[in-house]
């Protein structure tokens, strides 16, 4: 069995994250126009599979880590929410064919898949999820927030706050690669109690960045049409400043790249 790649990250992504943020504003209203069943990729705590369950979406929680499912699943049962959980990955996830109106994937969880070729793999294994003109949308880095090698090696203090009546510090350490397109991303999680005691733990990841003609591309490829094209959660225009880079797409049945089971 494979390591858990976010066993360390589980502990403190509530504490990081919360229950809200910006983006749900844009995932619940996505998802009630197109309708479920969902599925969210990369669902993480829950994040943003609950508040789908709350208004009323029959929905499948895929993410490859169980520490961060089993606070997911903790979670979901305290609510009484029926939500399908199911660790793994795309491609490689057991799920049926065409049984989703909807797949999401929130976050920068595309990133995650570190190769151009996990990238396409991923979004062909979408598509042949999807129920005919299914919908697709992800949300990734924007050009905005693009790679910057010039700040490799600098510890940046990402998040800090009072969890549980200690002070918790998320050091990021980037090392940015332009020609592969990718990220080392390092992470630190400085703990101090309330006797000054520091505990200190982290993690590492590798995530590869895309830029919207080479993600454009991999959906054709996986016989997504694209669209739209936003820079943020307010669906303003996409530019060379924007933070986000989200894509919406529909499968085109009989294009190249799809591929069902049977």
């Amino acid at each position: 069995m494979a390591a858990d790649p976010y066993a360390i990250d589980a502990a403190f992504y509530d504490a990081i994250h919360g229950d809200g943020g910006d983006d749900l504003d844009f995932w619940l209203p996505l998802v009630a126009e197109h309708g479920g069943p969902v599925l969210e990729v990369g669902a993480g705590t829950g994040r943003i599979a609950l508040p789908l369950a709350r208004a009323g979406h029959a929905v499948t929680a895929l993410d490859p880590s169980p520490a961060m499912l089993a606070i997911a699943r903790q979670r979901a049962g305290a609510e009484g929410l029926a939500v399908t959980f199911l660790d793994g990955r795309l491609p490689g996830a057991e799920l049926p064919p065409a049984a989703f109106a909807t797949v999401i994937l929130p976050n920068d969880v595309f990133l995650a898949c570190a190769s151009e070729g996990e990238q396409a793999a991923a979004l062909r294994a979408a598509s042949t999820l999807l129920a005919p003109r299914g919908r697709l949308a992800l949300d990734v880095a924007g050009p905005g927030h693009w790679l910057d090698p010039d700040d490799n090696g600098e510890p940046i203090l990402a998040w800090s706050g009072d969890v549980g009546g200690e002070r918790l510090e998320v050091w990021h350490v980037r090392h940015d690669d332009l020609a592969t397109q990718t990220r080392r991303l390092r992470i630190r999680y400085q703990v101090t109690g309330a006797s000054g005691q520091v505990r200190q733990t982290g993690s590492e990841h590798l995530l590869r960045y895309v830029t919207l003609p080479e993600l454009a591309s991999m959906l054709d490829a996986a016989g997504l049409r694209v669209l739209d094209t936003w820079g943020d959660y307010l669906l303003r225009a996409l530019t060379n400043a924007s933070e986000r880079l989200i894509v919406t797409a529909e499968l085109v049945e009989g294009a190249p790249g799809r591929r069902v089971a049977t």
